[in-house]
């Protein structure tokens, strides 16, 4: 699987342009353009306004690919428009997984990791905030979600607005497609822009804060602890029920809370962890297809194929030789 450094982009790619397209004591707006052929090409569009800047991604490299990003404190909001990206950083025990259509809002004192492509390419807008920036916002504002964020930046501890990358719609959507549609120019245009990224921080907060204010702490806790179980034992079989003697919750409560908290179904979760272990072990060769299907449950090898496909853009056949 082929890997590039952020930090080196301009050594790794035979052709790289950058074009600064404003400039202005309060806004810069920058585009950079990149390809090397056998690797990947694609388009960073950054700008940069006080306190915070937007970055548009797009990449594409025909195969699955890993980047490498260099470990600095900050605060980031990811914005997933296309494709899937599985995010490890040194201080999180578990990956954090965004696919098409989802977001999250992040602060990290080592928010550089490893972040694996697993679509043949992706596409994304994200939002880093300087730090002095919120603690601007922290002095004026008493909500329950942005005071957790104000104790974890002042207390340097990782914050995530949600465990789990939440599905974005409705006005969130919009914004975002305000923001890559904008018609106006000159300073007009980041006046606009930055209002629209101040605003998508404000949506981002309210989803996170509405997915977890209707649960207890123990349901929510309860909820957790599945996920947790789930995410270790989901090779073995069990049921529902099985679920709720295990940790004491009814039938409803995890269905309806797990869907809310966690943006999927329980056996829709065991399905991607199960398709993403059968990925892992084309990727390192450890079985081929027809293994890697039965080992995760599928008696069907026609069936596992269609089911990968539609998951990951790309047949498991085609995975394993270009792993």
């Amino acid at each position: 699987m082929d890997t590039i450094h952020l930090a080196h982009w301009s050594t790794v790619f035979g052709r790289a342009e950058q074009n600064q397209l404003f400039a202005s004591d309060r806004y810069v707006d920058c585009q950079f353009y990149f390809d090397e052929p056998g690797l990947a090409s694609g388009s960073i569009h950054t700008i940069a306004t006080p306190g915070m800047q937007l970055t548009e991604l797009y990449i594409q490299a025909g195969k699955p690919f890993r980047l490498f990003d260099e470990p600095r404190e900050t605060a980031e909001s990811v914005f997933v428009l296309e494709g899937q990206v599985e995010s490890r950083f040194p201080n999180l025990a578990s990956p954090l997984t965004f696919n098409k259509h989802q977001h999250n809002l992040q602060y990290n004192q080592t928010f550089g990791g490893e972040h694996i492509i697993h679509s043949p390419g992706f596409h994304a807008l994200t939002i880093t905030y300087d730090l002095s920036f919120l603690h601007q916002l922290f002095t004026s504002d008493d909500s329950r979600g942005m005071g957790q964020l104000a104790n974890c930046v002042q207390q340097k501890k990782t914050f995530l607005a949600n465990m789990q990358a939440l599905l974005y719609g409705g006005r969130i959507a919009e914004v975002i497609g305000a923001i890559r549609q904008c018609r106006f120019t000159g300073t007009t245009r980041y006046l606009f822009l930055e209002s629209k990224m101040m605003e998508l921080f404000v949506l981002q907060m309210e989803q996170a804060a509405v997915d977890s204010h209707h649960w207890t702490v123990a349901d929510r806790d309860k909820l957790h602890a599945v996920k947790n179980y789930i995410e270790t034992a989901y090779l073995e079989t069990f049921s529902l029920k099985d679920l709720t003697y295990k940790f004491g919750l009814n039938e409803f409560k995890l269905k309806k809370g797990y869907k809310q908290l966690f943006q999927t179904t329980v056996f829709a979760h065991v399905q991607q962890l199960r398709m993403q272990k059968a990925r892992m072990l084309l990727q390192d060769k450890a079985m081929n297809v027809s293994e890697a299907a039965f080992f995760i449950g599928y008696n069907n090898v026609s069936s596992f194929c269609t089911e990968f496909k539609k998951l990951f853009g790309y047949s498991p056949g085609r995975h394993r030789l270009i792993a």
